[in-house]
């Protein structure tokens, strides 16, 4: 079972690198989310030259962004929001205060909207409930509990997640690059259907040639990946379970089974799959992780994923290494009970 580190978004964090490369890192996780053309190709070359300076057997991860729902800017940046306090939602890329309405950025988002629908701000940690649609672009909605609001963040919507473009506008630009540091395996993001696959892969194909042709991995983050999966893999060389927007966009107490569904499918077609998001979060406060992220880790192994990838852990984490080591130490454990 294979370790994957999603790598600091600087470049030249050689050192970082190198340590975890040290610690015996399979591969390295550049997600192109949130940066520039010249970063995002920056990042990918320097990765690049680490792992072939190290002369370690390390592979190259392009997770390819898709496109989000985002909220405005607005001058306190953090605004902490009690519950049941009704709130508007504007087209507009600021505003002046959240007390007079919150901007969010996806043009004609009311549309799709109804009241009763609940949608989540970040990752989860502010839930909200819509109580009126006023016209295409402007709606209120009521918080369903205290917590902070942060600007720019991405707001998740499940019941119109699979009826809505997520390709990223600019994806084409981000593949035009790849050939520079031929990343091993190139990730696309809310693939929902065969279809949509087989085009985001059509747009990747004329950069391919002989000498790269990565392996395609299709992230499942809606309900409708998960419905499709059968077909999704007869397409995918493999999958990601990418829990981070699952959670999101299915009832939350089915995402562990719909793992353990997802990983048992891939195996079953031979596919290489991947369980992401939240392995060993704790170790970016704790020195030994969470009793609850030793599980994790370990039934990923017991299921049978052949990889786990870390996010948080090790991009925000000054030891880096440190989650690195951890999740290898609980896999070889796996790996020995399996052999005994």
């Amino acid at each position: 079972m294979e370790v994957i580190a999603t790598v600091y978004k600087k470049p030249y964090y050689h050192d970082r690198n190198q340590r975890m490369i040290d610690a015996g890192v399979d591969l390295f996780r550049i997600k192109c989310s949130h940066w520039g053309l010249a970063e995002i190709a920056a990042t990918l070359k320097t990765c690049r030259d680490h792992i072939t300076a190290s002369g370690k057997p390390v592979k190259l991860l392009a997770d390819l962004p898709e496109a989000k729902i985002r909220l405005g800017s607005f001058p306190q940046s953090k605004v902490q929001v009690p519950k049941d306090k009704t709130f508007a939602f504007r087209l507009a890329q600021t505003s002046p205060d959240p007390e007079q309405f919150i901007p969010h950025t996806f043009p004609g988002l009311a549309t799709h909207l109804k009241p009763g629908d609940v949608f989540y701000v970040g990752d989860g940690q502010l839930g909200m409930r819509v109580t009126s649609v006023i016209d295409a672009d402007t709606f209120t909605a009521e918080t369903v509990n205290g917590s902070r609001l942060i600007e720019c963040t991405a707001l998740t919507i499940p019941a119109i997640a699979d009826t809505l473009d997520h390709v990223a506008p600019f994806i084409d630009e981000i593949i035009s690059i790849l050939p520079e540091s031929k990343p091993d395996i190139v990730a696309f993001s809310f693939v929902s259907s065969r279809q949509m696959l087989e085009a985001l892969i059509a747009k990747l194909i004329p950069f391919t040639s002989s000498e790269w042709r990565p392996t395609i991995i299709a992230k499942i983050e809606s309900q409708g990946g998960v419905d499709n999966i059968d077909e999704i893999l007869e397409v995918a060389n493999g999958i990601m379970v990418a829990r981070g927007d699952l959670a999101l966009n299915v009832p939350f107490q089915r995402l562990g089974l719909i793992q353990k569904m997802l990983v048992a499918k891939a195996r079953r077609a031979g596919k290489y799959v991947i369980v992401s998001t939240g392995m060993l979060q704790s170790l970016l406060d704790n020195y030994l992780p969470m009793r609850s992220d030793i599980l994790d880790v370990t039934n990923a192994a017991l299921d049978g994923a052949n990889a786990i990838m870390l996010c948080p852990e090790t991009a925000h984490s000054e030891t880096p290494e440190r989650a690195v080591t951890v999740a290898k130490q609980i896999i070889a454990e796996v790996e020995r009970s399996r052999e005994s």
